[in-house]
């Protein structure tokens, strides 16, 4: 059957459309997919796109600002200001802390150190103090010295010269040199006619350098000690310790009770000494002595007891 013009031109126009649906159908669903994707993540595809465009020479002339830029701006403007104005009172904040430690810390030293200096001030004032009652205690005593020392002069004075010369002279220079120092000088004459010659020359020239009271009651007490020294070395030891056979007999001699007693004091004071009476005496009075020392300190008994065996 043969085809019309209208078939065949239908025909053509039938398969023109095909290829077009072909190549479109594709496409769309394309693009509608990606738009239900972009509206699913939320991306703004416009406003990327004119960005995009608006980064390409002469196109940028013609595309317009992204919808919603400014307001973006806006708010990310307004969101920094935000955020400095809150990071600039929390610095505000942390400075104001920090010169409140300062002051508060600044106050603390200054009292601190004020306290520091009153008790500086309270330790000047009592070290002032006890100097001051050392002082007073020194004079006062310095002063009744020298009270008695007058009361003495006085009583030379009015001894007859020749009984004052004679006790004077037992004195030190020193000594006597401080007695006619305190002394009217009519009883100075009197008694120094009296003393031994030598001795009254030597105080006379002594008595015209005195310098003080102080000085010469040093002088006087260091005399004293001189002379008392060489006199202790002088005089021969007499005295000298029991043997063991004295000690044997004195002890053998007293009441065990007595002896007990007397080994335990002196063990007190000499071990040494405690332990020779006791080897000294014979073993029957030992015995005695130790039996009533255990009665009286049983520890001490026992603790000389092993020092005996020991030695």
């Amino acid at each position: 059957m043969a085809k019309t013009e209208y078939d065949e031109e239908f025909e053509e126009s039938g398969s023109g459309f095909s290829r077009f649906l072909f190549f479109v159908t594709p496409i769309l669903f394309t693009v509608v997919l990606l738009g239900v994707l972009l509206t699913l993540f939320n991306i703004n595809v416009r406003n990327t796109l004119m960005d995009f465009g608006s980064k390409i020479p002469i196109v940028k002339n013609f595309v317009p600002d992204p919808e919603g830029t400014d307001k973006e701006k806006s708010k990310e403007q307004v969101k920094k200001q935000e955020k400095e104005t809150s990071t600039e009172a929390t610095v505000k904040q942390l400075k104001e802390q920090v010169a409140k430690q300062e002051a508060d810390l600044q106050e603390a030293n200054r009292q601190v150190t004020e306290h520091e200096g009153k008790v500086k001030e309270l330790q000047e004032q009592l070290d002032s103090a006890e100097q001051k009652t050392a002082q007073q205690e020194q004079a006062a005593e310095q002063e009744a010295y020298q009270k008695e020392v007058k009361k003495l002069a006085q009583l030379y004075a009015q001894m007859s010269p020749s009984k004052a010369a004679a006790i004077l002279g037992n004195l030190t220079t020193e000594e006597t040199l401080q007695m006619l120092s305190v002394m009217s000088n009519d009883s100075k004459a009197a008694i120094l006619e009296k003393m031994d010659p030598q001795k009254a020359a030597d105080i006379s020239i002594k008595l015209k350098d005195v310098n003080s009271s102080e000085d010469l009651a040093i002088s006087a007490l260091q005399s004293r000690l001189k002379k008392e020294s060489a006199d202790e070395a002088s005089t021969p030891k007499t005295n000298a310790g029991l043997d063991d056979a004295q000690l044997s007999q004195t002890f053998s001699s007293m009441s065990a009770d007595a002896a007990s007693t007397l080994v335990l004091q002196t063990y007190k004071i000499s071990a040494d000494k405690a332990l020779k009476i006791l080897k000294a005496v014979d073993d029957s009075t030992r015995s005695n002595i130790l039996a009533k020392m255990a009665e009286q300190d049983e520890k001490l008994s026992v603790k000389i007891l092993n020092q005996l065996i020991s030695k």
